[in-house]
């Protein structure tokens, strides 16, 4: 399989209106588009004729109308010539589905399972969509690690003077890389902190797992007091999708939900909602602000001082070129 073959999430769905959208995974320009009756098609950039664009074209009715030459094709691919009636043509298209508020699309000819983001018991808090200026597997790495929580984040990571506490574990299957972590947590808002019944001295938990077709890892983030009796108010739970746009630019689409112990059908959190929102997009903006400063953007990980923390970076990319890029790789172990 490739990059191609899997369901990838490429907008936000209230984001694809009435015009088509131009999208680009793994290289391969693609537009979007809604038609008259609420159906949606993906069809490659490039009108079969003489190369325009389809997404600087026009949806009319339930096709997709080239603006060049008034070319139209229904999200099948299937084309027709207004001034030549029998001249057709067929644009490349891919298989499109809305789902959890957003906009997927893979190949026709691949059977891959359908990512679910479904958490029981969880409020919906917000979805974001972010450029992340680096490869892959970069991208992934710096969301797949904590080492770097205490010095780039606010509120979700570690106290940086006490790192050397934080206990580390690593699983791995064939398709998936499980990291389960737990230290003391840094310093954080002290409005912030009340707010989720953080305490001093409390342990930050993070345990997250990686899947691979598509690449996303889901994330639990909560708090617990240094013995474990006590939970905060408020768990957290992440979904980030990480889909290539070219070989130095990757997209991330998280899906953020929350679960507060406050009472109430949703345990307070359609007040601070917003708040909430503001929170997560700050700390996902402070990821990728820092990879702008990445001195080499080659995705070797050879000859690199590595830390206790750092082992998932040769798992994942294992993983990456055997399952999501379908390329051979040594056998994967079952467990680490």
């Amino acid at each position: 399989m490739g990059m191609l073959d899997h369901w990838q999430p490429v907008l936000i769905a209230r984001a694809l209106k009435h015009k088509p959208v131009s999208v680009t995974v793994a290289g391969e320009p693609v537009a979007v588009f809604r038609t008259a009756s609420g159906g949606l098609g993906a069809l490659a950039d490039a009108c079969p004729h003489r190369k325009l664009k389809l997404s600087a074209g026009a949806v009319v009715g339930d096709k997709l109308r080239c603006q060049y030459h008034g070319w139209t094709y229904t999200p099948c691919g299937a084309g027709e010539s207004p001034g030549t009636p029998k001249l057709t043509a067929c644009a490349v298209s891919y298989d499109v589905r809305e789902r959890y508020g957003l906009v997927w699309l893979k190949s026709r000819q691949s059977n891959p399972v359908f990512p679910e983001i479904a958490p029981e018991g969880f409020f919906p808090i917000c979805t974001l969509h972010h450029v992340i200026p680096a490869p892959l597997e970069l991208a992934l790495d710096n969301f797949t690690e904590i080492e770097h929580s205490g010095t780039v984040h606010t509120t979700f990571g570690y106290d940086l003077d006490r790192m050397s506490e934080v206990k580390v574990r690593f699983e791995s299957t064939p398709d998936s890389v499980r990291v389960v972590n737990a230290g003391p947590t840094k310093r954080i808002n002290p409005v912030f902190a009340w707010l989720l019944g953080i305490r001093a001295g409390d342990l930050f938990h993070d345990d997250w797992t990686t899947y691979f077709s598509p690449l996303y890892s889901v994330y639990d983030h909560w708090w617990t007091s240094p013995d474990g009796a006590r939970e905060a108010m408020v768990r957290w739970r992440l979904y980030l999708f990480f889909v290539p746009i070219d070989e130095k630019t990757t997209r991330l689409i998280s899906v953020t939900y929350a679960k507060s112990r406050y009472p109430g059908p949703a345990g307070g959190l359609r007040l601070v909602k917003w708040l909430f929102k503001r929170e997560i997009d700050r700390e996902v903006t402070a990821d990728v602000d820092m990879l702008y400063h990445l001195a080499d953007y080659d995705t070797a990980i050879e000859g690199l001082k590595l830390s206790r923390f750092d082992k998932v970076l040769g798992l994942t990319r294992e993983r990456i070129e055997a399952v999501y890029r379908g390329r051979p790789t040594r056998p994967l172990p079952v467990t680490s």
